[in-house]
């Protein structure tokens, strides 16, 4: 099985695109994560869905948002974030939450995620390839 992050942007209305893909295909959605992290020395965090894998070709697609919003803190709001956890409610999938380093901790994009994918299938959030 391919497991593979599709990255679609870190601005405002890719956070909706997410949203959009996550409730026009509930039946398709297994996990929804945010990575939290300090880049540049601000509080981001990075939304993302794991999608079931396709029945033709077994592959297994990860939208991500990254670190295109405010960490989300107790005392403040933001719209972006409660918008996804609306999502999350709605369709019954909690939020799993993870403390990562930045991405441009690695010379290129794709190794991170390579080390995302390791961590997610080590803590059994993804199945093995």
């Amino acid at each position: 099985m391919t497991q593979r992050f599709i990255k679609l942007g870190e601005g405002y209305g890719d956070i909706y695109e997410l949203l959009t893909l996550v409730e026009e295909m509930p039946h398709r959605v297994e996990r929804l994560l945010a990575f939290h992290t300090i880049k540049n020395n601000e509080e981001r965090t990075s939304i993302a869905a794991i999608f079931k894998p396709t029945h033709k070709g077994k592959f297994q697609p990860i939208y991500i948002c990254l670190e295109g919003i405010p960490k989300p803190k107790e005392e403040s709001s933001n719209v972006r974030y409660d918008a996804f956890k609306e999502v999350s409610e709605k369709n019954n999938l909690p939020i799993i939450e993870m403390v990562v380093p930045p991405s441009d901790t690695y010379h290129e994009e794709e190794l991170y995620y390579q080390q995302l994918i390791a961590v997610l299938r080590l803590n059994h959030i993804l199945p093995p390839a």
